[in-house]
């Protein structure tokens, strides 16, 4: 039960935040804090079901403090006696986080990893292995947010709930199709981005189809279009939440409609996409070619069903050969 139960906490919170991600590319960092509750209440209840030792609840702490990185600055430790309540909580989560990482090394530093890899370990120190991988597995969407591999804040904290939620493939239920025979496999939320990359590779081809039977293809030039925007009538246009790729120029006196296969930075960027639009509207064009702003976070959304249809994409991939 407590399985589904964090695939339900985690199908809610990322059904409100790609809503919000669609319909404004924002999610407020109020939104995972509020999720962040009952994410870890779910944590520290199953780590009560299987009685662990008290440094895998320590570890709990390392998980919630490096989940803080992604919204929160460290406390800063010159100025101690300046700390609101928030930093002081933070500065408790911390040193508990501390305590687990420092005294799980000290614990399971004679881990046989033969064994651990084989599952053949103790329940108490793989779970401190996992944990610490978790930790690891979120410093790595935080890096990767940072340095712009991931482009949208959402979708890294996005990312780092899910292995809040998920640290290991023990916490989620058992795969409806499962894989056998898989010799390696990855995080669950590495698993996650996997999928929700595969879905945003079938955008381009299910484009092209729309167009296709819509009439949107009349020319070799609209094959450009096709295949990442659709055509669609002027008065339908929003520029917040699509990039307006029909624009006008001006060539040797004369206005010319043109298609452009990324959005301008210029006059149709977005500050002045009406003016294009009622140039194109004056000209007498009534459809224009538009590329809809689709966050990634949908497909993160749209990913729990093949994580909790068939698990591990990696594993399925390793199970074949």
């Amino acid at each position: 039960m407590l399985e589904w139960a964090r695939v339900i906490v985690l199908f809610c919170c990322l059904s409100l935040a790609a809503k919000s991600d669609y319909s404004t590319l924002m999610v407020r960092d109020s939104h995972w804090l509020n999720w962040t509750t009952p994410s870890v209440l779910l944590l520290i209840i199953g780590l009560a079901v299987i009685e662990t030792e008290p440094l895998n609840y320590c570890m709990a702490g390392a998980l919630l403090a490096t989940a803080s990185l992604s919204i929160f600055d460290p406390p800063d430790l010159r100025k101690t006696t300046h700390w609101s309540r928030e930093q002081i909580a933070l500065a408790a989560v911390y040193s508990i986080g501390l305590v687990g990482l420092l005294g799980g090394a000290m614990t399971h530093a004679d881990t046989d990893f033969i064994a651990l890899v084989l599952g053949d370990e103790s329940p108490d120190t793989s779970l401190w292995w996992a944990l610490l991988g978790a930790i690891a597995t979120m410093l790595f969407f935080i890096i990767a947010w940072r340095v712009r591999i991931i482009q949208g804040g959402a979708d890294a904290k996005a990312l780092i709930l899910v292995t809040l939620i998920f640290p290991s493939w023990s916490f989620l239920p058992e795969p409806i199709f499962p894989s056998e025979g898989a010799i390696f496999s990855i995080p669950p939320s590495m698993a996650m981005f996997l999928w929700a990359g595969a879905a945003f590779l079938l955008v381009p081809p299910a484009l092209f189809i729309q167009n296709a039977t819509r009439g949107n293809i009349s020319s070799f030039a609209d094959l450009k279009m096709a295949w990442h925007s659709t055509r669609r009538p002027i008065s339908e246009i929003r520029s917040d939440t699509s990039w307006l790729l029909t624009d006008v120029i001006e060539n040797e006196g004369e206005k010319k409609v043109i298609n452009r296969i990324l959005p301008s930075r210029g006059p149709s960027s977005g500050k002045d996409a009406s003016a294009v639009l009622e140039n194109l509207d004056s000209l007498g064009v009534q459809t224009a070619w538009v590329a809809n702003k689709h966050p990634f976070l949908v497909y993160l959304f749209a990913s729990i069903i093949p994580l909790v249809l068939f698990g591990d994409p990696v594993g399925i991939i390793s199970s074949e050969i």
